[in-house]
């Protein structure tokens, strides 16, 4: 009879046993890898979410809001700017690129982003093709005129030559629909997906904004009295130097504040650091409480097995091959638990990051990374480690004491 074979018969004379270690192993490495996964992916979606945006300029506030607002469409917008502000950042030669953006409406909780054609050639770098491409029909050309985002054509029904009644409010709010029931919006296009929170918008002429919160009597937007405003600017310098020149310039002012996102990232992956470090220490815990079940476990099937084990060490296996044999069956059951546990929480990652881009468009891609690495050979260790004294014990098994006859 082979070792491997032993240890099977072991494992299923112990089945109950032998689950429970398993799957008490399972959930410390899900959990673990889970949130490496989760984290980790979170973090790098984020970064590439934010990636084509520069420079944000908005209202003065709260700069988390603004940087959430505008590129992640979440979170309530700030106050408006006046429109005259955008010329004036216009006019400014140091500008290479100024993308308005306005914001207060939604349809079925989808955010409507006003804004202009320059959107349409925003990219991370001059080199690169525009970061927002048309899958389907062309952009918009007029108010009320729309271009829809991937997941929220999907997530909606909606196609070309579609039309609806929008709903004021950044979020869906029952009974609201009649405040625009005179403007409904056609859809004219839709974006290829770029998972990203851009997915789930609904981009619109900048006038569509102001038409819609502009009382009848006064939409005349030829007539500078009219009131007109944006909720943020991405603006994009020609320079370092200018884009921090300019940066300067507008939070010493009393208008505006400026923003860099990826530096209000930084400052929220700060903020969420704890609470993924007593995450990953739960796991721990939990690994820890793996080996110390797995060195019961082991050490209550040797004192069960004494007479077993003394038959073996008669009929000729020797003091290393019982010391195998533990090693092994510790080994398989760590195998088992972790290969659960690796599934279980890929599993979990991939549920999570199908939630995220479905409801808040940002793409995380659960991959198998070095950072996991040092959890399945602690794993390893703690299993190894907890066999050690069963082993010991087996291996210093009477052979005589425990072949007397029952």
């Amino acid at each position: 009879m082979s070792l491997l074979n032993i240890v099977y018969r072991n494992l299923l004379n112990r089945k109950l046993q032998s689950i429970v270690t398993i799957i008490i192993v399972a959930v410390g490495v899900a959990l673990s890898q889970s949130v490496m996964l989760i984290s980790d992916g979170m973090k790098e979606g984020m970064k590439q979410t934010s990636g084509p945006y520069g420079m944000l300029v908005g209202s003065k506030g709260s700069s988390t809001q603004l940087v959430m607002n505008t590129i992640f469409l979440s979170d309530t917008p700030l106050g408006n700017l006046d429109y005259a502000y955008f010329e004036k950042l216009r006019s400014d030669a140091r500008v290479s690129q100024l993308v308005p953006f306005g914001m207060g409406d939604n349809y079925k909780g989808f955010r409507i982003i006003g804004t202009n054609m320059d959107f349409f050639e925003i990219r991370e770098k001059l080199s690169d093709p525009p970061y927002f491409r048309l899958k389907e029909g062309r952009s918009f050309k007029q108010p009320f005129e729309i271009v829809l985002g991937a997941e929220t054509a999907r997530q909606g029904n909606l196609k070309v030559g579609d039309t609806f009644i929008a709903s004021h409010g950044a979020v869906a709010t029952q009974g609201e629909e009649e405040h625009h029931n005179e403007n409904p919006y056609i859809v004219v296009g839709v974006l290829a997906k770029t998972f990203s929170s851009a997915d789930l918008g609904i981009y619109t002429p900048l006038e569509s904004y102001w038409i819609s919160h502009t009382q009848p009597e006064s939409m005349d937007l030829n007539n500078k009295e009219t009131k007109r405003g944006v909720t943020a600017i991405l603006v994009k310098p020609d320079s370092y130097v200018n884009l921090y020149a300019m940066y300067q310039e507008i939070n010493l002012g009393k208008d505006a504040q400026a923003v860099f996102p990826g530096k209000e990232l930084a400052k929220l992956f700060d903020m969420i650091g704890s609470g993924k470090k007593v995450l990953e220490w739960i796991s721990y815990a939990v690994l820890g409480m793996a080996g110390l079940s797995i060195m019961l476990s082991m050490y209550g099937s040797m004192l069960e097995r004494k007479r077993t084990v003394a038959i073996l060490r008669a009929i000729g296996a020797s003091k290393s091959i019982i010391l195998v044999l533990v090693f092994l069956e510790t080994f398989v059951l760590i195998l088992f638990g972790t290969l659960a546990g690796a599934v279980l929480g890929y599993g979990i990652a991939t549920v999570f990051a199908s939630y995220m881009i479905n409801d808040h468009g940002i793409g995380i891609v659960p991959l198998f990374h070095f950072k996991l690495y040092p959890v399945v050979f602690g794993v390893c260790f703690i299993g190894m480690a907890g066999s050690l004294i069963p082993a010991l014990s087996a291996y210093r098994t009477e052979v005589s004491k425990y072949l007397n006859p029952l």
